[in-house]
């Protein structure tokens, strides 16, 4: 059971309000890949987490909005990188919600289950390839070796290796929120 309670639209002050239909009016809501409400119309997630510090939410969200729809990083490498996140911090919330997108965006059944057991994935193009290994790297070790960096310059280019590790912080960001309050999927 989540430790905060889910927040229905019709208890919310006005700058809660405008958060939550910031977020489900927004770029998520025409992506459609998971419900961004449960039955009371309350946010899922780390969503409903925001509703509690709506200032810091909103930055946190639009950051997160950018990340997923207005990057030059490949959608599979993206996917990738965020389920390589819940599975370092055993994040069931992200799962549930990014597994079905990385299909949809290109991975195989196999290589999601690889990244859900935390081994590595049979992965032939050279940017995932790079990704996972940065991922893994600065997961594991707060860095990144000098011949992985050399590879995610060469396979990603530096714009696209700065956006991984954008991607790779906010997910972290959002797989601590949903550890501390106890969030799971709906």
């Amino acid at each position: 059971m989540a430790r905060l309670p889910g927040l229905p639209p019709g208890d919310l002050n006005p700058e809660q309000r405008a958060l939550y239909d910031s977020i489900a009016g927004g770029d998520r809501s025409k992506d459609a890949s998971f419900p961004l409400t449960d039955a009371s119309g309350a946010l899922v997630g780390p969503f409903n987490v925001m509703l509690y510090s709506p200032q810091v939410g909103d930055v946190i969200q639009q950051l997160g909005a950018a990340l997923r729809f207005h990057t030059e990083l490949s959608a599979p490498v993206r996917e990738m990188a965020i389920l390589v996140v819940a599975t370092y911090y055993d994040c069931e919330f992200e799962r549930w919600a990014h597994e079905s997108i990385a299909k949809r965006v290109g991975l195989t059944d196999e290589q999601i289950a690889a990244l859900r057991a935390g081994t590595r994935p049979a992965l032939v193009a050279d940017d995932l390839i790079a990704a996972y290994d940065v991922c893994q790297s600065i997961l594991h070790h707060k860095s990144i070796a000098d011949d992985v960096y050399r590879r995610a310059i060469e396979a990603l280019g530096q714009d696209r290796l700065v956006e991984l590790m954008m991607v790779v912080g906010y997910y972290g960001l959002l797989a601590q929120l949903i550890g501390a309050f106890e969030v799971g999927p709906p």
